[in-house]
């Protein structure tokens, strides 16, 4: 599985349009046209610096970038193949552990996975079809949504399938019925940030403030603008009742946002792992001799103002065993049921 651009949040013009204005030095050089050049220490010079300038994860990865260039430096000359080229740039993205980070060429990808392919599972989508929501659940748009005993279940596992509003109308008719509900994100590894807008603006019971985003006000690791407010409000259903929030550590990118939006309702308990983080609004770079690099180009505060890069820990951490996989058992699919019925 691997990164590509569907998968990541949705950035508006209106965003990029604030990023400029936030930015203007980094914006301007971002539109001018970049000179060509195949030569390997100009191609190497020209990533460093556009990723010394412009992402804004260093503070968080705790990464010495200008040990990376004196370290990197002597092992490229114009020698080098292109193929090794690559593989240098991609190991001084792969010290930063970012998921939104990329490097693609005519032949070849760079994507860091190991914010969820490290860690355990806790999810396997051909159980839940087989053990749980057997031939007995409807499809809503891109959602799978089931009633068991007045529990609702709904499961959304990729951001990038848009939930329609008539598909939101369909889902909170249904709804109605229940007395509690479970909303399973696991394994959605984001995609369109509006769908997962969409479906809070059902769930929460308010007008909330749910994030703050961050974007950088010059060239410096440190430099950077106050937070921005983003609130959602409800729609014009809205779910009150209790929910239990189904997360892995491959819930991320727009998924993360998604989990945050949730993070302070009431009557609201995440379940499962952490979620993989990844707060950040990727954009990309054309570096001089072609190859694209993809950046994170701010982050993302909780209300309280604390980072969510790294995931957003759950409330009751259940894990499933290797054992319990083969069973075909969910634990924590079961504990979801067990605190709503």
């Amino acid at each position: 599985m691997t990164l590509d651009t569907q998968r990541l949040k949705l950035w508006s013009p209106y965003t990029f349009l604030i990023g400029c204005i936030l930015f203007m030095p980094a914006c301007k050089k971002h539109s001018l046209p970049v000179k060509e050049s195949s030569d390997p220490v100009s191609v190497f010079t020209n990533f460093w610096e556009t990723m010394d300038t412009r992402y804004a994860l260093f503070n968080e990865k705790k990464i010495n970038w200008d040990s990376v260039y004196t370290a990197t430096l002597p092992r490229i000359s114009g020698n080098i193949t292109s193929d090794q080229l690559f593989t240098t740039i991609s190991s001084c993205l792969n010290l930063l552990q970012d998921g939104h980070l990329g490097l693609f060429s005519a032949t070849k990808t760079y994507n860091f996975d190991n914010f969820y392919t490290l860690y355990p599972k806790n999810f396997n989508y051909q159980n839940l079809l087989a053990n749980y929501l057997k031939n007995e659940y409807v499809n809503i748009g891109p959602t799978q949504f089931k009633i068991v005993d007045s529990v609702g279940y709904l499961y959304y596992g990729n951001f990038r399938e848009n939930l329609t509003l008539e598909n939101l109308n369909t889902l909170a008719d249904s709804l109605r019925k229940t007395k509690s509900l479970i909303v399973d994100v696991r394994n959605n590894t984001g995609g369109y940030v509006a769908n997962a807008q969409l479906l809070a603006s059902l769930l929460l019971q308010e007008k909330t403030l749910v994030k703050y985003e961050v974007y950088k006000s010059g060239p410096g690791h440190s430099e950077f603008k106050p937070g921005l407010p983003f609130y959602l409000n409800p729609g014009s259903s809205t779910y009150l009742k209790p929910i239990a929030l189904l997360t892995n550590r491959a819930c991320y990118s727009a998924c993360n946002d998604f989990v945050l939006y949730l993070l302070n309702r009431k009557n609201t308990t995440q379940i499962g792992d952490q979620t993989g983080g990844g707060g950040a609004i990727p954009l990309k770079y054309l570096l001089p001799n072609g190859w694209i690099l993809q950046y994170s180009a701010s982050k993302t505060l909780a209300p309280n103002l604390e980072p969510v890069e790294n995931g957003i820990n759950p409330d009751l951490y259940i894990t499933i065993t290797a054992i319990q996989d083969l069973q075909g058992i969910d634990p924590i699919l079961e504990k979801a049921f067990q605190i709503l019925k």
